[in-house]
């Protein structure tokens, strides 16, 4: 299975460079089904599921009689409709980034749920990738860098869901914590033994995942999503306790 897997990862690469030596835009037709075939130099099956890893990704679509159709950039979709008029908002008040958790709790669970059933061998070895990363970028030091490499790993996950839909969406809801609580989101990393956790948390959502245990993955990403809003809320709670104190003393320098 994991050949076959391969085999048609490796199709569905080709076809995205066709499509960019093509410079084909969207709404524009693919070739047909035994042009393409004859051209990659794979089978009709790899072919078929190749175009059905795209379809599932809102690369393309497929229609009946039609073949296939570069879709319209749905991402570009959901940055103008969730992103963009969120942003102005989220920066000038922290307390959205709580309500996007809310959201996150409902959708990392679904994603995590739904790559467990549908994730295939170039699916994990991506999640494995970007853990792998985080892990690396921990020992460096890098907490700004490990922050965003977090994000990558739940996104690696959202893409193995196969719901583009639920890809962007979620790709669009990380850009606007990272607007909000960036700040708390690295110190997050900064706190003693929080690494270590949030390692655990990250690295049960993976095996979950590779074992195909779809309600354990989903269990596991909201052990991790609750730990996570409760350390970025104790973490700003620190903040904002420090910042009155200095207020204080301030106000009063015999405090």
């Amino acid at each position: 299975m994991s050949g076959i897997s391969s085999v048609s990862g490796r199709a569905e690469a080709a076809i995205e460079e066709l499509i960019a030596q093509r410079k084909l835009l969207p709404g524009a037709r693919l070739p047909s089904e035994r042009a393409m075939a004859e051209t990659l130099g794979v089978s009709r099956n790899i072919l078929r599921e190749a175009m059905n890893r795209l379809a599932a990704q809102g690369r393309i679509t497929i229609r009946p009689r039609a073949g296939a159709i570069l879709a319209e950039p749905s991402a570009q979709w959901t940055e103008q409709m969730i992103a963009e008029p969120l942003a102005p908002l989220v920066e000038a008040n922290p307390g959205y980034g709580h309500d996007i958790f809310e959201v996150r709790e409902s959708l990392d669970g679904a994603a995590a749920y739904h790559a467990a059933r549908r994730a295939d061998a170039v699916d994990k070895d991506r999640i494995r990738r970007r853990f792998d990363a985080m892990e690396k970028l921990h020992d460096a030091g890098d907490v700004a860098a490990e922050a965003h490499a977090d994000a990558a790993f739940h996104l690696a996950i959202a893409h193995a869901s196969r719901n583009a839909v639920l890809t962007h969406v979620m790709s669009s809801l990380f850009g606007l914590l990272h607007t909000s609580i960036s700040q708390s989101r690295e110190k997050i990393y900064a706190v003693p033994r929080t690494f270590e956790a949030l390692s655990a948390q990250h690295r049960a959502i993976m095996d979950c995942i590779v074992a195909g245990d779809a309600d354990g993955a989903r269990e596991a990403a909201d052990v991790h999503l609750e730990f996570v809003r409760n350390t970025v809320r104790r973490v700003e709670d620190d903040l904002a306790r420090s910042e009155r104190a200095a207020a204080a003393r301030d106000a009063d320098p015999s405090l």
